[in-house]
Order: structure tokens, then C-alpha cells, then sequence
């Protein structure tokens, strides 16, 4: 979990820096490493304003080559906790309002650092140079090496009617 003890903050600005594993914020940890947290906490008598940026490495997989990849992901996120009275009301710059009582000791960011990263991996998942690839479009067979194979071969009893079809032409 990813706390920040509120208890010995002081009216203004505060900077928080974590480094916590993928586990500690609620990430698979066998897809995300290196997650970085930087956050601006501004503090007002009964209400915390924090301005989140989150950072960390994905390994995903290509869509187009099917390979696996590592993605630098990057997401922001703003979030006031207030007093129980102010949820639930739309403040004009902020997105969102979490309560927050006058007996809370800390504040937890897990939830909103993994949704941030998770909602930063891309859609269209395309590793470096997959672009310039080439896609296969054709399968099976080709022309040629069906010209390759013996004619004279025996042909199996049930298809000697399509075979008929095929002379016909």
C-alpha cells in the first residue's frame, strides 16, 4: 500500500517521492517494473490537494509481431480529499473528492497510482520497428511448389471426381 502519513504535515506545499515495488501498488509485478511516484501534496486546514505523477515500465506485447517489449508508461492525476460534506460536489479544477476525517492518520494512494499506469498503457500496443516489418499475408502453399509435386502421383479414390473437374477444364 501506498500511505502518506498526514499526522506531522504543516499548512503548504509538500513533495513526496516513492519508489514502491509493482506489488505495493497493486501491479502484476511479472508486467510493471521501475514504478516512480512523485507527488505535490498541498495542505489546508481540513482538506489535502494532490497533484499525482506516476511513471514506470510495462512489458507488454506487440500486437503486430506478437513479441514481447518494454513500454514507458507516464500518467498524471489530480485529487482533493476533503471534508465528508464536500464529496460527492464538482469542484471546477478538480476531478475528483475523497473523504477525508478529522481522526485520519493517513492517506492511501494505491488504487490511484495503479489505475493511473494502468490507464497509461496504450491501446494499440506496437513494439519500436514493428512498423517496418513485413506482415505475412499469405499461408499454406505456394504456386510453385505445387507445380513441384509429381503429377503422376496416385490421387486418393474419393477426390478422383474433382479430379475429373479439374481435366474438364
Amino acid at each position: 500500500m501506498l500511505t502518506i502519513d498526514i499526522t506531522s504535515l504543516s499548512t503548504g506545499i509538500h513533495h513526496v517521492e516513492f519508489a514502491p515495488s509493482a506489488s505495493q501498488a497493486d501491479l502484476d509485478p511479472t508486467t510493471f517494473s521501475d514504478v516512480q511516484v512523485d507527488a505535490e501534496l498541498q495542505y489546508h486546514r481540513d482538506r489535502i490537494l494532490v497533484k499525482m505523477h506516476a511513471t514506470a515500465t510495462a512489458e507488454l506485447t506487440c500486437d503486430r509481431t506478437l513479441q514481447p517489449y518494454d513500454e514507458a508508461l507516464e500518467g498524471q492525476y489530480n485529487v482533493l480529499f476533503g471534508p465528508p460534506s464536500m464529496v460527492g460536489q464538482e469542484g471546477d479544477e478538480f476531478e475528483e473528492v475523497r473523504p477525508l476525517d478529522a481522526s485520519d492518520r493517513e492517506i492511501d494512494l494505491t488504487d490511484m497510482v495503479r489505475d493511473t499506469l494502468l490507464l497509461a498503457i496504450p491501446q494499440r500496443r506496437i513494439a519500436p520497428g514493428a512498423e517496418d516489418e513485413p506482415i505475412e499475408r499469405e499461408f499454406g502453399g505456394t504456386d510453385d511448389a505445387d507445380a513441384d509435386e509429381d503429377d503422376s502421383a496416385p490421387v486418393d479414390p474419393r477426390w478422383s471426381a474433382l479430379e475429373e473437374l479439374k481435366d474438364d477444364e
